[in-house]
């Protein structure tokens, strides 16, 4: 279940995979469901993970969730309480990660991807696909469905919508043929 609800929160939220990793239980608003980014979990080469502050101030965000994805993580967070108990004879903690080490510490995000790439490999999907992609899918989704390039990018977390138009501009052009029907049926060309 701990990877289910990692890699849909990814799909459905648009983190980045270290943010996931970096998310407290603390984070979650449950009652205006949302969630509040505000650390990621870096992993530098040849050291351990660390946890560190977003680049940018529109790194640190609020991201909102369905009530599918509130009632997904309330499972993650009732088999975690099993676990722990289980385990540790221990409770959950607001100050929890919810992708947690038995030590207590953020999961690598480097753990994620390892296992996405056995789903893809199991499943005979293209290998070429990673994690990040996940974030790809929700931004080029949101622009599919008209949402504003400034709404996009907040939830993003970038700090300048021409970042978000760079990064996602072939998903845009379905929006620009439909804005170009819409001209010519107005001017009857």
């Amino acid at each position: 279940m701990k990877y289910e609800t990692y890699f849909k929160l990814v799909l459905a939220t648009g983190l980045r995979r270290g943010e996931a990793c970096g998310l407290k239980w603390s984070d979650i608003n449950w009652k205006k469901r949302t969630i509040h980014v505000q650390r990621g979990v870096v992993k530098l080469s040849h050291q351990e993970s660390i946890t560190k502050d977003p680049k940018t101030t529109s790194g640190d965000r609020m991201v909102y969730l369905s009530k599918e994805m509130c009632q997904l993580l309330k499972a993650w967070r009732k088999e975690c309480e099993w676990d722990r108990a289980q385990t540790a004879n221990e409770t959950v903690s607001e100050d929890d990660y919810l992708f947690r080490q038995p030590n207590g510490k953020p999961m690598n995000p480097c753990t994620f991807t390892y296992r996405f790439k056995l789903i893809l490999k199991a499943n005979n999907l293209p290998l070429d696909l990673n994690v990040h992609s996940l974030r790809h899918t929700n931004a080029s989704l949101l622009i599919a469905q008209g949402v504003d390039v400034r709404t996009v990018a907040s939830l993003l977390g970038h700090a300048q919508a021409s970042t978000t138009l760079d990064i996602y501009a072939h998903a845009f052009d379905k929006n620009k043929r439909e804005a170009q029907q819409k001209i010519g049926r107005v001017i009857g060309l």
